[in-house]
């Protein structure tokens, strides 16, 4: 059971969700941004499932909130442009709920993320939905195919892929040049930058992660 803040302002949407969700985990309410912001402060919180329309204090502000203290963030609302979701995401969120959603789904996503949040402590691990790297530290956000790549290549640490099983994992048979890999983890190198993951190039055969001590153990 996980102890969940659900921000919403819209009283009826507000108690369906808490009657749903509270048949597995512990509900907060706030019905707005500033009752939200105390709720931060004073408790010791798993996940918030936030609108980003409130009164008082907007649900963008509380997210940075959010953010800065590592609570992960499910964001509910009806802001539903691709520069809304885009934004949501740049905002910390792990997923992005639209209205009018079903409950039975945000249960699943919460569980889902949750889940993968508590695979015995370890860290790192890609969450592909979201497209995001958790750290243990922090989240570093990440492009579809830079998401496919990394998950695959940091469940097996040490192990070097070729270019080839790289393309075959995501373009599949595709006639595309093996150039696209090489771009691909040019580009997650300079997101990897602050992490203690590191992409190394193993000449003629192809690339190979490795995590550094402060993760699992290793």
């Amino acid at each position: 059971m996980a102890r969940i803040l659900l921000v919403e302002d819209d009283p009826t949407i507000r108690e369906i969700t808490k009657l749903y969700l509270e048949r597995e985990h512990e509900v907060l309410l706030a019905e707005d941004g500033v009752e939200a912001i105390k709720f931060i402060n004073k408790n010791e919180l798993d996940m918030i499932v936030l609108d980003l329309i409130l009164p008082k204090l907007s649900g963008e502000s509380v997210a940075q909130i959010a953010e800065m203290k590592k609570i992960p963030v499910i964001m509910v609302t009806a802001k539903n442009s691709e520069s809304d979701i885009l934004n949501g995401l740049k905002l910390g969120a792990v997923d992005y709920v639209t209205k009018p959603f079903s409950v039975k789904v945000l249960l699943a996503k919460i569980n889902r993320f949750l889940k993968n949040l508590s695979k015995d402590g370890k860290y790192p691990f890609v969450d592909r939905v979201s497209r995001t790297l958790f750290t243990g530290n922090m989240k570093v956000y990440l492009s579809p195919t830079e998401s496919v790549i990394l998950d695959e290549m940091i469940k097996k640490p040490s192990k070097v892929f070729s270019r080839k099983k790289l393309l075959d994992l995501v373009w599949k048979n595709q006639n595309i040049s093996a150039r696209i890999v090489d771009a691909t983890i040019k580009n997650l190198r300079k997101k990897l930058i602050h992490t203690e993951i590191e992409i190394r190039t193993v000449f003629g055969v192809g690339y190979v992660v490795e995590i550094k001590s402060i993760f699992n153990g290793l």
